[in-house]
């Protein structure tokens, strides 16, 4: 694999993390797919092998702290150049009707598996200068009804983003996010479509901008701690 650009990227059996698999892949990136659903995974290697890209899949949970050292130690050799922390999830529900386990599912997933691929994927990126990537949605940015638990849970990868971003400085790691808004994959569009009159530019984004903004990230060799918003201006709005 000398010469050969590699990425992990968690959640790349659909939405914005198979949309980054897809580009990457063809331009050139051996990559390496996490996600909870052996198919999805497989449908998603098959389609860039029949491109001709180089991809594999690797099944596990990013809420798992031994699966996740398990993906530490298969890549820890050759090292790697990006990680992509793409897997997330999350539901609407009023905090006080929140149970124990809906808050824990959510901050689990997005802020502990965040943390848990980063740190076991750590060494693996120190050797080659590598960089993360992580995907927050834009909720982090003021007061969500109904998704207190995303919210917070994205506020944390942001600051986890800016943390790793000073530790890891020296070692030459770059640490990112990208923060979309209404994005064009199939849970937003089923849930949140009646939401495009509130964006600014009154249209949702596609998963190829922010693929965009993800690929910029990844070469921008004098960038770090940053937060690119992609969202058409519904922060401001």
């Amino acid at each position: 694999m000398a010469g050969e650009r590699i990425a992990v990227i968690a959640g790349g059996g659909s939405g914005i993390g198979q949309g980054t698999a897809i580009r990457f892949a063809g331009e050139g990136w051996r990559v390496v797919l996490v996600g909870r659903r052996q198919e999805m995974l497989d449908a998603t290697v098959a389609y860039i092998a029949e491109a001709g890209g180089l991809a594999e899949a690797f099944p596990g949970d990013v809420r798992d702290w031994d699966r996740m050292a398990e993906l530490g130690a298969l890549v820890a050799g050759d090292g790697i150049d990006l990680l992509v922390n793409s897997a997330g999830g999350q539901f609407a529900k009023l905090a006080a009707d929140l149970s124990r386990n809906g808050w824990k599912a959510v901050v689990e997933t997005n802020l502990d598996g965040a943390f848990f691929l980063a740190r076991h994927l750590h060494g693996a990126l120190a050797k080659r200068k590598g960089s993360i990537v992580n995907l927050v949605a834009n909720l982090w940015q003021k007061g969500a009804a109904t998704m207190a638990h995303s919210a917070a849970a994205r506020a944390g990868v942001v600051n986890l983003t800016r943390t790793l971003a000073i530790e890891w400085a020296e070692e030459g790691i770059r640490v990112n996010a990208v923060s979309p808004g209404y994005i064009d994959t199939p849970a937003l569009i089923d849930g949140f479509g009646a939401l495009i009159d509130t964006v600014p530019l009154k249209r949702i984004g596609t998963v190829e901008e922010v693929v965009d903004a993800i690929l910029y990230l990844a070469g921008a060799g004098y960038v770090t701690g940053e937060v690119l918003t992609i969202d058409g201006g519904l922060q401001l709005a």
